[in-house]
Order: structure tokens, then C-alpha cells, then sequence
């Protein structure tokens, strides 16, 4: 069981956050970036244990790719990870603004006119890319999204970081009161964003294959895709040069179009964690492999990373 936290720990990693960006809003973005990939890739050579679990994901999803092939996307993991990090600092410093007039956008259409058909919006994404850049430029289209999220540890980092989640027009979502809201938004004809990568405990997990393998995976979004006919669209920021994005959204998956059997919740989440799978593979060095996402062989009731 975690330790019960201190403020006067929240208080140092506050203050420490805060000097922190502070030091980086100096910097252009650019040169954030290149700040934050250095230090992961310190990061990289100082934590064993999340160096030796990146790669052995890399190697368990790429087993064809030879070892040395695996090191140097390891390393640009790490990299992409570090920058991610020093990007949304810099931005806490600047506003949304900045960040956001260095994403552009493909697709667009097919988010808005989900939206105007009144049904309901699923969009499904992942710790790809970034995530946060994406739920931030989606409501500057115009299209608030409640965010799916468990808050910080430490409400002084927390309060900051939901500032610039819900400043162009997005509501945060505790993820453990989710369920009822995120129904609610949907037969409001809303729109939800839900990150549908990580190991899921019961009793919302199913086991689905993931690039070849078993893995614990949330049922939620595939149980309300069913139940609400919600339109269901993939979804990224995929870095695309330093500080500059491209926010993608995907043809609508629309669960009126499958067949009954189809439609069921274990056959919908091996589905879409297939789209997920796809996206990540046009990418791999922009996706979460710090995270054990295959610990079935642990149990499903193994306990949270």
C-alpha cells in the first residue's frame, strides 16, 4: 500500500515543478523539447527497471526486430517521453495558446459532423503521440470533450495541469466516478475521450489480443459503444517535427453497421484495440512502453503499476 503523501512533499514537488517551468517557459518550445529528450534519455540510463520493461514490450510486439534495433527505439522512447514532459511544462508557463498554434489538423470533418449527428462521440485514443495536445486542440475545434482521467497524486500539481485540460472548453472526468457521467454526456449527444491502452482489473476487463498477445483491456468504451450507438472515432497528436503536431482524427466506426455478434463486448475490444494496435505501429517511438500493458501473465487482479 502507497504511503500517505505530505504537503510538505506536495509543497517540494510543487515548488520543484514550478522552477521547473519557470526555466523552460525561457526556452522556445524547440528548445524545451531538446532539453527534455536529454533528459530522458538520462532518464533512460538511470532507471534500470523501466529501461529493461520498455524494451522487453518492444521486443514482445517487434520479435522481429533484431536487439540492436530494439536498443535505439528504446532510446527514442525515452527521448519522446522527456520532450513530451518539457513540452507540457513550457506550456503550463504560456498558456494554451502557444501550444495550440502548433497543431494542425487532419480530418476535422469527420469529428464535427459526428458531433452534429446528435448520437454521441467516442473518441478512442491512447498514450500516443500526445494525448493531452489532443484533448487541448479538440476543443479549439469546437468540440468539448469530457477527458476520462485519474487526478494527480498531488492536488497542487493537479490544479494546474486540469487549468490547462479544460481551457479550451473540456470537462475532466474522475476515472473512478466515470461510468454514470460519461452516459450522461452521450445521451447528450457529447463527446467523450477515453485512453484505452493500459492493463484493466476486473470487473471491466476482458482479455483481447495486442500486436500478437494477450491482454487485460478495459470493456468500457465497447459496452457503451453498444449500448448508447455512440460514433466511435481513433484519435492522435502524433509528433510530427520538434514542437509541431499533427492532430488526426479517423473514420467513424459506427456500431450500427456490425453484425449482433460483432457488436459484443469481447469481440468490439479485440476490434479496437486492433485500430489502436495500428496507430501505435505507424509510431512506436511515440507510445507508452514505460508501462507493463501485458501483465496478464501476472493474473488479472495483479496490482496497478
Amino acid at each position: 500500500m502507497p504511503k500517505k503523501r505530505t504537503a510538505f512533499r506536495n509543497r517540494v514537488e510543487a515548488l520543484a515543478a514550478g522552477a521547473a517551468g519557470a526555466a523552460l517557459a525561457k526556452m522556445t518550445p524547440e528548445a524545451a523539447e531538446t532539453f527534455g529528450r536529454a533528459l530522458g534519455r538520462l532518464y533512460l540510463r538511470l532507471d534500470g527497471r523501466r529501461r529493461n520493461l520498455a524494451r522487453a514490450n518492444l521486443a514482445r510486439a517487434f520479435p522481429d526486430l533484431p536487439s540492436a534495433g530494439i536498443d535505439a527505439l528504446t532510446v527514442r522512447v525515452f527521448e519522446h517521453f522527456g520532450g513530451l514532459a518539457a513540452e507540457l511544462l513550457h506550456a503550463m508557463g504560456h498558456g494554451p495558446a502557444d501550444a495550440l498554434s502548433r497543431i494542425e489538423t487532419e480530418g476535422a470533418e469527420v469529428a464535427r459532423a459526428a458531433l452534429a449527428s446528435g448520437r454521441g462521440v467516442l473518441f478512442l485514443t491512447a498514450h500516443l503521440g500526445n494525448w493531452e495536445w489532443a484533448a487541448l486542440g479538440t476543443g479549439a475545434l469546437g468540440i468539448p470533450s469530457g477527458v476520462i482521467a485519474r487526478p494527480l497524486d498531488n492536488p497542487l500539481l493537479d490544479a494546474p495541469l486540469t487549468r490547462l485540460r479544460t481551457s479550451t472548453g473540456n470537462s475532466v472526468i474522475a476515472k473512478r466516478d466515470a461510468a454514470r457521467e460519461m452516459l450522461r454526456v452521450l445521451r447528450k449527444g457529447g463527446a467523450i475521450g477515453i485512453l484505452n491502452d493500459q492493463h484493466a482489473r476486473p470487473p471491466d476487463a476482458v482479455t483481447a489480443p495486442f500486436f500478437g498477445q494477450p491482454a487485460a483491456t478495459s470493456s468500457a468504451l465497447a459496452k457503451l459503444a453498444d449500448r448508447t450507438e455512440a460514433l466511435v472515432i481513433p484519435a492522435a497528436a502524433i509528433r510530427i517535427a520538434p514542437a509541431r503536431w499533427r492532430l488526426t482524427f479517423e473514420p467513424a466506426l459506427d456500431v450500427r453497421e456490425l453484425s449482433e455478434a460483432e457488436r459484443g463486448f469481447e469481440k468490439l475490444t479485440a476490434r479496437l484495440n486492433g485500430i489502436l494496435e495500428t496507430m501505435i505501429r505507424r509510431h512506436p517511438e511515440q507510445w507508452l512502453w514505460l508501462h507493463n500493458r501485458w501483465r496478464l501473465d501476472e493474473g488479472l487482479d495483479s496490482p496497478s503499476e
